[in-house]
């Protein structure tokens, strides 16, 4: 994500008026501000926000949602967090729901997953903490499958339906992730107004790791948990190329496993060569004084910034983005002696199945989506150029790119065949990575949240990133996480030890069972209340902070 660009105060306010707009938010349920990290010292009433559909396979679903307290507020005007328990019913029909999940076991933040399903199924569901039922987050339109903009009030229960898998036989998992951000203090700064700090980012609560290393700490395990037997990591992996947080970087990564054979890494625009005491150590960049490219020394250090491997039968084809001196905060761009490298790859065996990883999204919708300050994706005629080359290469058929921070699927009509898939930061909401299932007969990706208990509390804490704008843009809607494709993979080769389906619980002989994420920190207990004072408290929190904040833009 670029650092360079702000939005002005008209399209800070068009954008405030988005999100007031919104029909939720006038119907109570403002799931965005339920998160924070005030510690209150007494009960108080329980409010379930922030149902997220995350995680849909043809086995699997993983719900997120918190709980909090609208009577305390922290300095943001958010409820504070209150421990809870998790509880979910589910059935075939609405009336046929049945507790399949209840953990006593009490946490703000709950991370319910469920296994055991049958593909092509319909389920009814109802996720609740303290008896009270969770409401769907303001970001996902009054559905917690972020894909419906039908519901004003949002009641459940809800329904998802299963997928069919994709034919044959599984035989690797990739994770493809992007944006650990290493080194970064404040999140959230892409849109904030120089001088004034509106809207203000955010920071990690006080005692804690800093966030980036949170993720990235949570990336490795639960990758391996997920069963990926490979990990890409497309940029950004450092906030600004620092040799110490690259290094750092490549430590967390390292933990998954061994580079350049479990992990591969391409750089990203905040990986670039860098001038400063920071960098000073690292190798000086040939032509561009007193410019020192720490990425390439920890991750390149005899070669080219560029790569073609081969894995299980598939050609990977990883980009440098960024192949060039800059500020960062412009179009991705490929050197000439990088792009006759892309050109000569992509030649050869044509139909062999090709993976592409590369930081900067590539098509002309990825940039007609995006919006300032991260609306510079690859340079247009070369973006246009590489498209050309995958529809003249039917073997292409993944481009995984990162830099937008959002989950979200594009198309090209050069190259039809291609899925452009970029991938949600590691580094902050919502926090975590696709992992891409490949069979015989097509594959399918599904985005996984951390269920880390420290990375779920800065998932949610830095939720309200851009004046709680950030959810609607970088979770994506339900296609955007969730995807299968049909495809002929028969000529690849399995991996030694194929991954299971959904995570860490074994089959159930179809039947579902539970498996509960999340920890809870020493919160003070708390029970339920009247439901009419609980939503008539939580709509008053949610108009006085957003009065707050509108006021305090105003005035700038």
């Amino acid at each position: 994500m670029g650092a360079c660009c702000h939005l002005s105060r008209r399209q800070l306010l068009q954008w405030a008026a988005l999100v007031a707009a919104s029909p939720l938010l006038g119907a109570l349920n403002d799931a965005d501000r339920a998160y924070g990290l005030t510690r209150g010292q007494t009960a108080g009433p329980t409010v379930a926000l922030n149902l997220e559909l995350v995680t849909l396979t043809e086995t699997t679903v993983v719900l997120t949602w918190v709980t909090g307290d609208p009577t305390r507020l922290d300095s943001a005007g958010r409820p504070a967090p209150v421990p809870a328990d998790t509880e979910l019913l589910l059935g075939t029909s609405p009336a046929s729901l049945k507790t399949v999940l209840h953990d006593s076991h009490a946490t703000p933040y709950h991370y319910a997953e469920i296994t055991g399903l049958e593909p092509g199924q319909t389920y009814f569901f109802v996720a609740q903490s303290d008896g009270v039922p969770a409401v769907p987050a303001a970001s996902s339109f009054g559905s917690p499958l972020g894909d419906s903009f039908f519901r004003s009030v949002p009641q459940g229960p809800f329904s998802f339906t299963t997928p069919q898998p994709p034919p044959g036989k599984l035989l690797f998992a990739i994770a493809l992730c992007n944006d650990m951000h290493l080194g970064e203090t404040v999140a959230g700064l892409a849109t904030t107004q120089a001088g004034v700090q509106i809207p203000p980012g955010i920071t990690q609560s006080p005692g804690l790791p800093p966030y980036p290393q949170v993720m990235a700490a949570a990336l490795g395990p639960e990758a391996h948990q997920r069963g990926a037997n490979l990990l890409l990591a497309a940029g950004d992996i450092s906030s600004e190329a620092a040799s110490l947080d690259v290094n750092k970087a490549k430590a967390y990564l390292d933990a998954y496993g061994t580079y350049q054979q479990d992990y591969f890494v391409t750089r990203g625009n905040h990986d670039r060569p860098h001038t400063g005491a920071a960098a000073g150590t690292c190798r000086a960049v040939h032509g561009a004084n007193g410019y020192h490219d720490c990425f390439a020394d920890a991750f390149f250090p005899s070669g080219p910034t560029w790569f073609e491997r081969n894995v299980f039968g598939m050609r990977l084809l990883g980009l440098d983005t960024y192949d060039k001196i800059g500020s960062g905060g412009d179009n991705g761009v490929m050197s000439a002696q990088q792009f006759a490298f892309v050109r000569d790859v992509l030649a050869k065996n044509k139909d062999q199945p090709t993976l592409v990883i590369g930081h900067h999204p590539v098509t002309l919708e990825a940039t007609l989506t995006t919006t300032e300050p991260v609306i510079f994706d690859m340079q247009p005629q070369q973006a246009m150029q590489l498209e050309q080359l995958y529809a003249a290469t039917p073997g292409v058929f993944l481009h995984h790119a990162g830099h937008t921070h959002r989950n979200k699927r594009t198309i090209s009509a050069a190259a039809s065949g291609v899925v452009f898939q970029e991938v949600a930061a590691v580094k902050e909401y919502p926090g975590g990575f696709h992992l891409l299932r490949v069979f015989t007969g097509g594959y399918a990706l599904n985005f996984y949240k951390f269920r880390n208990a420290l990375a779920q509390e800065w998932s949610e804490r830095s939720r309200p990133e851009y004046g709680g704008l950030a959810p609607f843009y970088t979770f994506g809607n339900h296609a955007d996480r969730n995807s299968v494709v049909l495809r002929d993979f028969s000529g690849l080769q399995p991996a030694t030890a194929a991954p299971r389906v959904g995570g860490t619980s074994a089959s159930n002989g179809g039947a579902p069972h539970a498996n509960v994420g999340g920890g809870a920190h020493a919160l003070p207990p708390t029970g339920t209340d009247d439901r009419r004072a609980l939503l008539a408290s939580a709509a008053l929190a949610a108009g006085l902070a957003a009065e707050h904040w509108l006021t305090a833009a105003r005035r700038h």
